[in-house]
């Protein structure tokens, strides 16, 4: 077998095709292996669009036509009990939608419960409510009669469930004491404040002194210190027609021209009713209490101010120590209303209490010994006393004045 020629173009290695081992394909079928790799690289790229779209939703069209398409009710996971019209789930809040991780929200502090429940239902969380009610009273009334200064320490120390709260303890006792006084002072209850007067005798003396419209009730109820009923209307009668008796010292001559006049009618008649007095400074009288508390607190900061202590600790102090006063008041009230000797002994004993209460208190609270809680009660006494004075010269002139 003879060589090619020299000059012959097949015999250059250059003009050899490329093929890799295997490529035997004939001659013929060379211009389709570019379309072929082309139409791999298709494939090769639509299955990996194909992998990539595994997220999306199936195309509908491409689907069977009798198979329906799933429903996103049926593919949404839902909460064992809990249908689609309840609102929102048993795990979150139905007032904020916060996630629930106890009876009550973090949040908003809603309980966990449906309000719109059976009559029996209402009926045993009311039951619950005032079983929890009387516990927390069986809990405080021992410390809070019995151990000065011990409700206090343990509101401040954060042991605050089981007590009543110091402001509804404050309001519950306020109430008591100024409903007693009134029925007491105003008439509700028959109190011989003169027992040398009758109120046939008070009638007696009304047609005699010619006192046109004067109350016999409250000639009979007026406390002793206000005089006989001659020497009330005596005092009124002096006390109008004297112009000297009530100045005012401010605004221009006409304003002071017409007020005097009427207020000196406004006192004279106070003097002859003082029973309407007592009753409008009864009426008025919580408002009073009620704005004296913060000063009482603050006075107390002044007092241990070295401690550091905050106000509303004081102020939970002061709210302790005027419940039980006026708890005190009360039952001491109640008592004086006895005949017996040693019953309104012991009445005046109860209305002393406050006093040895309020060392006790101070020295517990503020855990100093005894001498240094009494210097400083009798230096807070002194000072809250000229307070109360001032407050209630205040109340004595706002009830003379819209009686």
């Amino acid at each position: 077998m003879s060589a090619p020629p020299l000059g012959s173009e097949s015999g250059r290695p250059e003009d050899a095709p490329l093929g890799g081992p295997g490529d035997e394909a004939p001659s013929g079928q060379a211009a389709s292996d570019p379309d072929e790799a082309r139409a791999a690289a298709e494939d090769a790229l639509a299955q990996i669009e194909a992998m990539a779209d595994l997220d999306e939703e199936p195309d509908v069209e491409a689907a069977d036509p009798q198979e329906p398409p799933p429903s996103e009710s049926a593919s949404a996971p839902t909460d064992s009990g809990t249908s689609p019209s309840s609102g929102a789930p048993e795990d979150q809040c139905e007032n904020c939608g916060a996630l629930l991780h106890g009876p009550y929200c973090s949040q908003c502090g809603q309980k966990a419960a449906e309000r719109v429940v059976p009559l029996w239902h209402m009926l045993n969380e009311a039951l619950e409510a005032v079983i929890e009610l009387d516990m927390r009273v069986l809990w405080t009334l021992p410390k809070f009669l019995f151990l000065p200064g011990r409700l206090t320490k343990e509101y401040i120390n954060g042991r605050r469930k089981r007590y009543i709260r110091p402001f509804r303890l404050y309001l519950f006792t306020t109430f008591v004491l100024f409903t007693v006084l009134a029925l007491t002072a105003g008439g509700g209850v028959q109190v011989p404040f003169n027992p040398q007067m009758s109120p046939a005798q008070a009638d007696t003396v009304q047609v005699e002194t010619g006192m046109a419209g004067m109350d016999t009730t409250a000639v009979a109820s007026a406390p002793w210190f206000f005089g006989s009923p001659e020497q009330r209307e005596r005092w009124a009668r002096s006390f109008r027609q004297n112009p000297g008796t009530v100045d005012v010292l401010f605004g221009g001559a006409e304003t002071q021209a017409r007020l005097e006049p009427l207020l000196r009618a406004k006192v004279a008649e106070a003097i002859r009713n003082p029973r309407d007095l007592i009753g409008g400074m009864i009426d008025r009288g919580p408002y009073v209490m009620f704005l004296m508390l913060p000063v009482f607190a603050f006075l107390l900061k002044l007092l241990y101010i070295r401690r550091g202590r905050l106000y509303v600790e004081h102020l939970i102090f002061s709210l302790h120590l005027h419940a039980f006063a006026f708890f005190a008041f009360t039952v001491g009230i109640l008592l004086g209303e006895v005949e017996a000797p040693w019953v309104q002994t012991a009445a005046t004993w109860v209305e002393l209490a406050p006093l040895l209460y309020l060392v006790v208190a101070m020295g517990h609270v503020y855990e100093q010994g005894l001498i240094k809680s009494t210097i400083k009660a009798f230096l807070l006494l002194l000072v809250y006393s000229i307070m109360l004075l001032i407050g209630f010269i205040l109340l004595a002139l706002a009830a003379v004045v819209l009686m």
